[in-house]
């Protein structure tokens, strides 16, 4: 090599070094703002979630409102009609077995069904027994029902009140 080619050769190293930082620089600065896109991509996903979640907790009986407002539309009928003989009693009553039944209907398809007794057997998942009645054949058979019991799907929302039965005591 000559004087003129080492002397070009290290300000030609300088600048492809140079070149190599710059080109590191913004290489770096290309991850920074992936990153940065990313963290706000991430952050608006968070917030979107937040709304979406207290939207679905602030309008989830949406639908089930909309099936009750028949049952009150009908109650306020049978409140608001006049009860002077026993034709427009029969009418009253006819009119809130029909509400019963409209009430019914919505309950159901929300899921929530009344407990139903089967075999008429004690079950401590479902009932509550609130008194013992001292009688003749099996123990621990549900007497009578006091309030009814509904299951949503399949977990309780609230348990039968029940009279069971007990053993009779042996005579002394």
């Amino acid at each position: 090599m000559n004087e003129e080619e080492q002397q070009e050769s290290p300000s030609t190293e300088a600048e492809s070094a140079s070149a190599e930082v710059v080109n590191w620089e913004a290489k770096a600065e290309g991850y920074r703002n992936d990153y940065l896109r990313a963290l706000a991509d991430i952050e608006n996903l968070r917030k979107r979630h937040e709304k979406q979640m207290e939207d679905a907790r602030n309008y989830a009986v949406d639908r089930f409102a909309r099936e009750l407002l028949p049952v009150i539309d009908s109650l306020e009928l049978a409140l608001a009609s006049p009860v002077e003989d026993a034709e427009s009693i029969a009418l009253l009553r006819q009119g809130l077995e029909n509400t019963l039944t409209l009430f019914a209907q919505a309950l159901g398809k929300a899921g929530i069904a009344p407990i139903e007794m089967g075999e008429g057997r004690f079950d401590p998942h479902l009932h509550q027994a609130i008194a013992m009645v001292e009688t003749e054949g099996d123990a621990n058979r549900v007497l009578a029902v006091h309030q009814k019991g509904y299951l949503m799907h399949d977990r309780l929302l609230r348990p039968s009140m029940v009279s069971v039965s007990k053993a009779p005591k042996a005579a002394e």
